[in-house]
């Protein structure tokens, strides 16, 4: 190729492999998720109330966003913040059947989590339960679509769980030593730090920590 195809070709044609492979990242993620759909649920909330959220983090190891509902939402509403995300604490509750609890959250719970769960409802742990025929779980679901004014299906099959995004501090050390050839370093330590006695400086300081966990039921807590 001539050096002003060459040109051309870098300019307009040419894409990094990293770039490639985030452009498709993307896309599959977008496919996955359903990204358009619950886009336009949040559309939605935003006509109706006037503010729209999502949640985007890692869910089972996997990037994940989705929509959340903003009448089971709540947020650190001081007077000039602008963006959720740059607030000191988040909460959303939701009602979930364990079934759903588990398959969202199944890489933050361990089995006495799930026993706790089922005795919730239940009072039985999961372990002590007895294999039943399908037909007989079946024959126990509530078919009826409506029961009455004033009746929540949900709250007899479903557990509360809050999802809670918090900041706190962290203390942190400055500590400057001297290397090989005389020059000062300076390393970022924890609070666990312990000096070793060849330090020149130790400055201690604070930084905010972003934190992130559930709550389900009363005392269930997992994931933190």
């Amino acid at each position: 190729m001539p050096p002003e195809a060459i040109g051309k070709y870098m300019d307009k044609e040419y894409k990094d492999v990293v770039e490639n492979t985030a452009y498709h990242t993307l896309e599959y993620l977008k496919e996955k998720l359903s990204l358009n759909n619950e886009f336009i649920k949040g559309w939605k909330d935003g006509l109706i109330s006037g503010s729209e959220v999502y949640y985007v983090g890692v869910l089972n190891g996997e990037p994940y966003t989705e929509r959340v509902n903003p009448m089971d939402f709540n947020y650190d509403q001081s007077p000039d913040l602008e963006f959720i995300e740059d607030g000191s604490w988040a909460c959303r509750k939701m009602m979930l059947p364990i079934s759903e609890i588990y398959d969202r959250y199944y890489d933050k719970l361990e089995e006495k989590d799930l026993n706790k769960l089922n005795e919730m409802l239940t009072g039985v742990p999961v372990g002590d339960m007895n294999e039943k025929d399908p037909i007989d779980n079946f024959n126990h679901i509530n078919m009826r679509v409506y029961d009455g004014p004033g009746y929540d299906k949900k709250s007899r099959y479903s557990v509360n769980v809050w999802h809670v995004c918090w900041k706190s501090f962290k203390k942190i050390y400055y500590v400057t030593t001297l290397d090989e050839a005389g020059e000062p370093q300076i390393n970022i330590c924890d609070e666990t730090y312990k000096p070793v006695g060849t330090e020149v400086n130790i400055e201690p300081d604070w930084i905010v920590e972003v934190w992130e966990g559930y709550r389900a039921g009363e005392d269930l807590f997992f994931g933190v």
